[in-house]
């Protein structure tokens, strides 16, 4: 209600010059002024944010979709306004204080949200506002899906344990995965939940047979507590399925996708935009930090290192130099130090970054001059990590799709974790993104970009 009566006020202001503005409501000849309908407009706020479920806790986690509701809900309120004023005969009604409140309240009310959703986030990396969850199910899957929650603390689901299906390996007493423990069997279900004060069930379908599913979900009924249950679509976006009811029976629809020319030519057409604009304005930027890095330490500015792009193609990736200059001739003696696994190397407090490098490392600022990579086609803005042509040496068949897509400055390794991933984990989100890529997904991930950059996460 704040946020839509700042908006509201500011729409007026932007519209009259002033704040206290008269108006006449037409036929029923009220004197009033624009302040009165707004505040009045502002009142009917929740109660179209809770016909669209924007206050449901499940909300947060609906990503962009939640957004999209926040500027339905506010059209929705708006319209009504113009349908009120219409029946009214309220002819000195201003159409453009509607536009001008549209526009304002939806920034606002999205903007808000965005913060609150931020600090959400922040604070469940920190422990906090985390729902202890206990997965139903025992295999590669549930092994799967309980490292993805551990990984991704933003979800809210702590784990507390796994109970594995009766007469069953692996034995109680074991790890599913480090730090979630097998808790017992799935015939003690309810007390588990009691013992362990959990709010939440995820059930690993793959575990089961349809019918044990549905008597799980039967015995968890009467509880109050939150069932979810895993589709076993694993490399599929979420937002690419539908449930549909057909004779009785739910089904799972998938859309397709596909990198068809129209697709690929608007994916260029906002690479392009992105990157002119953020060089542009990023200008004053470029200045400072190349002063920095040539002040710090000697050697050239800016680096340029050999990368695989789409196709197999090598091309020259530009960054901040943030290495001293024979930093390549150190490797092989740090080898033996390497902290990630793969044809990957990565070292925490590698010695060879300089004091300015370390500084732009943790929060990307020198990977800018990959925007000009962009500008020439080698790279996009969002696609997988650009490997070393030493990595590609050793890829399989599967891993050797990440090379389907031009390579991009971010993408979901960025916001899942960064240095912190495994090889493996990194080749399973770049295989995730291609399959499920869509224009809407690439700006989804450039927003999800800044408070990974700002927050530094994974960053090294």
């Amino acid at each position: 209600m704040v946020m839509s009566l700042l908006a509201l006020i500011g729409a007026t202001s932007l519209r009259f010059g002033l704040v206290r503005v008269p108006l006449i409501l037409g036929t029923i000849g009220v004197h009033t002024d624009y302040i009165v309908v707004a505040s009045a407009i502002a009142l009917t706020f929740p109660a179209v944010f809770a016909f669209e479920h924007l206050y449901d806790i499940d909300s947060l986690f609906w990503g962009s979709g939640e957004f999209s509701r926040v500027v339905r809900a506010v059209t929705l309120s708006l319209s009504g306004v113009i349908i009120l004023s219409y029946l009214l005969k309220t002819d000195n009604f201003s159409r453009l204080w509607l536009a001008y409140a549209w526009i304002f309240a939806s920034f606002l009310l999205v903007a808000g949200r965005g913060v609150f959703r931020m600090v959400l986030h922040a604070s469940r990396r920190r422990s906090r506002f985390l729902r202890p969850t206990l997965i139903i199910g025992c295999n590669v899957d549930a092994q799967r899906i309980a490292l993805s929650l551990e990984i991704e603390r933003t979800s809210g689901l702590a784990l507390v344990g796994c109970l594995a299906v009766d007469q069953t390996l692996p034995e109680p007493d074991t790890d599913l995965i480090p730090g979630v423990p097998i808790v017992g069997y799935v015939s003690e279900l309810p007390e588990a939940i009691a013992r362990l004060g959990a709010d939440a069930v995820v059930i690993v379908s793959s575990a089961f047979e349809q019918a044990e599913v549905s008597g799980i979900v039967s015995m968890l009924r009467c509880l109050p507590i939150d069932v979810h249950i895993s589709s076993g679509l694993f490399d599929v976006l979420p937002a690419r399925v539908l449930v549909r009811e057909v004779a009785g029976t739910p089904f799972m629809m998938v859309r397709s996708t596909s990198l068809a020319a129209h697709k690929l030519a608007m994916k260029r057409a906002f690479d392009l935009v992105f990157s002119a604009t953020v060089l542009c304005l990023g200008l004053p930027a470029w200045v400072l930090i190349a002063a920095a890095v040539k002040l710090d330490s000697p050697g050239p500015v800016f680096y340029r290192q050999q990368r695989v792009g789409r196709a197999g193609t090598v091309f020259g990736m530009y960054k901040f130099r943030s290495m001293c200059v024979d930093a390549h001739e150190q490797l092989d003696a740090l080898r033996q130090l390497n902290e990630s696994d793969g044809p990957l190397f990565k070292m925490q407090n590698d010695p060879r970054v300089t004091r300015v490098g370390r500084l732009l490392r943790r929060y990307s600022l020198d990977e800018f001059p990959q925007f000009l990579n962009v500008l020439r086609g080698e790279m996009s803005i969002v696609g997988p990590r650009p490997p070393l042509p030493v990595e590609t040496a050793s890829y399989d068949d599967r891993q050797s799709k990440r090379l389907d897509v031009l390579p991009g400055i971010t993408g979901l390794w960025q916001v899942s974790g960064r240095s912190d991933l495994t090889f493996d984990e990194m080749v399973r989100l770049d295989l995730f993104y291609i399959e499920n890529w869509s224009l809407r997904y690439d700006l989804t991930l450039v927003m999800r970009t800044v408070p990974t950059v700002i927050f530094a996460d994974g960053a090294y």
